[in-house]
């Protein structure tokens, strides 16, 4: 008999009642489950989860979570765990164990809009060339400023810090799949002088493979490079995040390989996940 994993898988998500107020929060979702739903993002949880279940051999757990089925068991369980009256945004760590049983852990969670969690588009840089548009009306030139922004735009205001971690660490599946294993993500904050999870700081874990990014501690990066959001390429080590999922589904980024030596001090990124949605970030190396 094999010993049980002394880890498990799990994804954090976001409850909030102003999701139910957003369409696009459930047109992932099968049609005969498609109700609003106060969580976000999540199939997006749900196949992040059944994912690492299937990579590290948990059969009984995948299976747990696995099609219509599972995503209504995983769907009862959060609704079990968590009061329909709550009325303020939470943080909600959903483990799943090896044996198929689902575990979850309601915290607090900070206020954002409803374009933090679902923005238009991921705003470029300001200074930032943009290619022209054409009007749909007129067929002229339409273009923007640097600094405009357009209605569903996420806030810029209060950017995070984002810091490259001093020490590179070896790819594997726990930097791959959202595991309880972490050490490595925490020891990167460490190092970087991040002491509460709080802080509006996120440090960027590079990988042995010739200092490549492979994502943030907490987060999914952006950078722009050649006129687009560039976010760091799985082969580099990291993981699938569930907003990156969705970010790319939309177009709004592509994949790639982010080298640290590219980046440049006061540079401006994007970082998401799915608890925050998308944040604005300021790259800073001294």
């Amino acid at each position: 008999m094999e010993p049980k994993p002394d880890f498990q898988l799990f994804s954090s998500l976001r409850y909030d009642p102003l999701l139910c107020n957003l369409p696009i929060n459930t047109e992932t979702w099968e049609s005969d489950s498609k109700v609003p739903s106060p969580f976000y993002m999540l199939p997006y949880h749900r196949n992040r989860m059944l994912q690492a279940a299937e990579h590290f051999g948990w059969t009984t757990a995948a299976d747990k979570i696995r099609g219509p089925a599972g995503f209504n068991h995983l769907v009862e369980k959060l609704n079990e765990a968590i009061d329909a009256s709550t009325s303020t945004p939470l943080r909600v760590r959903t483990l799943l164990n090896y044996d198929g049983s689902i575990i979850v852990e309601p915290s607090p969670a900070p206020q954002v809009s409803e374009f933090n969690l679902y923005p238009a588009r991921i705003p470029p840089p300001k200074g930032s060339q943009l290619e022209a548009e054409v009007s749909p009306l007129t067929g002229g030139a339409l273009s923007l400023g640097n600094s405009d922004a357009i209605h569903g735009d996420p806030p810029r205001d209060n950017p995070f810090i984002v810091l490259p971690d001093t020490v590179k660490t070896v790819p594997s599946p726990f930097t791959s799949y959202k595991t309880t294993s972490r050490d490595m993500y925490m020891s990167g904050r460490e190092r970087v002088g991040i002491q509460d999870m709080a802080e509006k700081k996120e440090v960027l874990i590079l990988s042995t493979k010739y200092g490549e990014i492979m994502e943030g501690s907490l987060t999914s990066p952006y950078f722009w490079r050649d006129g687009k959001w560039v976010t760091p390429n799985i082969a580099s080590g990291g993981q699938i995040g569930t907003t990156r999922r969705w970010a790319l589904d939309k177009g709004f980024c592509i994949e790639g390989v982010i080298n640290v030596d590219s980046l440049v001090d006061g540079e401006e990124c994007w970082i998401s996940n799915g608890v925050r949605g998308f944040s604005p970030g300021i790259v800073k190396l001294s």
